[in-house]
C-alpha cells in the first residue's frame, strides 16, 4: 500500500512540474519557461551553456493571482540580448458576466544579455477589465531596426482613443520610444 502511495504521488509531483512550466525555445537553443506564483509570473530562461535565470514578471489588478498565464508568445528577439514576448492571463470576473471570458494581455521586453536578465519595458496591450483594444495588427516587430509598432484602437493612456507607441531596442534591451 505504501508504494502505491509513493509512487503515485510521485507521479503527480512530475506531472504538475510539466504542468507548471511549459519550455519554448528561442534563439540559438535558449528556451524559456514559464509559471504563476502569486501575483507573478516566474519566466525561468535556460541558455545552451546550461546557466538558468528567473525573471518575477509584476501583473496588475485585473489578473486574479491564483492564475497562471493562458498563453505566452516570443514576438522577437534581438539575437542574443533580448526577448520580445506577451503574455496573457483571463481576467478577473465582474457581476454580471462582465469579462467573465476576457482577457489580460502584457508585452515584456526582457534583456537576457544582464546577469540575471531583467525586464526593461512592460506594456499593458488588452485589458478587458480596462477597456484597452489592439487593432489588427496590433504588434509589428521589424527585426532588421529592432523596431516595435503598436497599434490600439482603445490605448492605455488615451483610454477610449487610438494609441500608437514605437519603441526601438537597443543593446541589452535598452529602449527608446515615441
Amino acid at each position: 500500500m505504501q508504494i502505491a502511495f509513493w509512487a503515485s504521488t510521485l507521479l503527480l509531483a512530475t506531472i504538475g512540474l510539466a504542468a507548471a512550466y511549459r519550455p519554448m525555445a528561442v534563439s540559438a537553443g535558449n528556451s524559456i519557461s514559464y509559471a504563476g506564483e502569486s501575483s507573478k509570473t516566474q519566466l525561468e530562461f535556460r541558455t545552451r551553456d546550461g546557466a538558468r535565470y528567473i525573471v518575477s514578471a509584476e501583473r496588475d489588478s485585473t489578473v486574479s493571482p491564483n492564475v497562471k498565464p493562458s498563453d505566452i508568445a516570443v514576438v522577437g528577439e534581438v539575437q542574443g540580448s533580448v526577448v520580445i514576448l506577451i503574455d496573457t492571463y483571463p481576467s478577473i470576473p465582474g457581476g454580471l458576466a462582465y469579462c467573465q471570458a476576457g482577457k489580460e494581455r502584457f508585452l515584456r521586453v526582457i534583456s537576457i544579455s544582464k546577469k540575471p536578465p531583467e525586464e526593461t519595458i512592460r506594456v499593458k496591450l488588452a485589458s478587458c477589465r480596462d477597456n484597452i483594444e489592439l487593432a489588427s495588427p496590433g504588434i509589428e516587430w521589424l527585426p532588421e531596426s529592432s523596431t516595435l509598432h503598436i497599434h490600439w484602437l482603445l490605448g492605455p493612456a488615451t483610454r477610449q482613443k487610438r494609441e500608437e507607441l514605437t519603441v526601438r531596442i537597443g543593446s541589452g534591451g535598452k529602449t527608446g520610444g515615441s
